[in-house]
């Protein structure tokens, strides 16, 4: 897994603090989310889908991977396993 960042490093550290979300974007359109957020947001993050229905993933972590459709694409599922070490 060569030409991974540090932060790279950290997120497959803590793989399981990645959330999938599927949901619409703000065109209408499904699409997957996958989210790294830190432990010190998790509980925040959590209390935000009792909210607006609105959600602006970036607020509490970072979104590493993301596609339209009704299920993970091929493409997605190859970068969440070579960069993080994610298997879905």
């Amino acid at each position: 897994m060569s030409g991974r960042t540090a932060l790279d490093r950290l997120i497959a550290a803590q793989a399981h603090h990645v959330h999938k979300l599927t949901a619409k974007d703000s065109t209408g359109r499904k699409a997957y989310y996958f989210v790294y957020v830190p432990p010190a947001r998790e509980r925040a993050f959590m209390a935000a889908f009792g909210g607006t229905g609105l959600l602006d993933l970036e607020q509490f972590g970072r979104v590493i991977a993301a596609n339209y459709g009704d299920a993970p694409s091929a493409e997605t599922r190859t970068l969440l396993r070579e960069r993080y070490g994610i298997s879905i």
